[in-house]
């Protein structure tokens, strides 16, 4: 075999493996995103796992008018952890107004029931439970 088609042989099977490579990876960061909201979904108790007797966090939003940012995943996140309490601060998702109050609304539902709207003014507490 001559040099050149050695050359060429261990480039292609450079790049095959690379392309395997980079396939394996797309395959993981797919199964991490699933994996990922599969959890989330069970957080949010849409799903088996450590959900909050039902409680699902269908929207949370915190700002002021125009200038709001997207606290979904935070609340959901210190609902379990702090057993249903959330505080309203910018540690939520930024401060998306310097100098202003800004205020949390959270829309929640419970297994079987239609969806409960809250809101809390910046630096107070919510305690989002399911009990009747």
């Amino acid at each position: 075999m001559s040099i050149h088609k050695q050359h060429i042989m261990r480039i292609a099977a450079v790049l095959a493996l690379t392309a395997a490579s980079t396939s394996a990876f797309a395959q993981s960061a797919d199964y991490r995103r699933g994996y990922e909201d599969g959890y989330a979904a069970a957080l949010d108790g849409r799903g088996p796992g450590p959900g909050r007797g039902g409680l699902h966090i269908v929207e949370a939003n915190y700002g002021v008018r125009g200038s709001v940012c997207n606290a979904r995943r935070s609340v959901r996140d210190q609902v379990e952890r702090n057993r249903g309490v959330v505080v309203a601060n910018d540690k939520l998702c930024g401060d998306s107004a310097p100098g202003k109050v800004k205020r949390l609304q959270v829309v929640y539902r419970c297994e079987g029931s239609e969806p409960l709207r809250v809101v809390a003014r910046q630096g107070d507490r919510l305690r989002l439970s399911c009990r009747r």
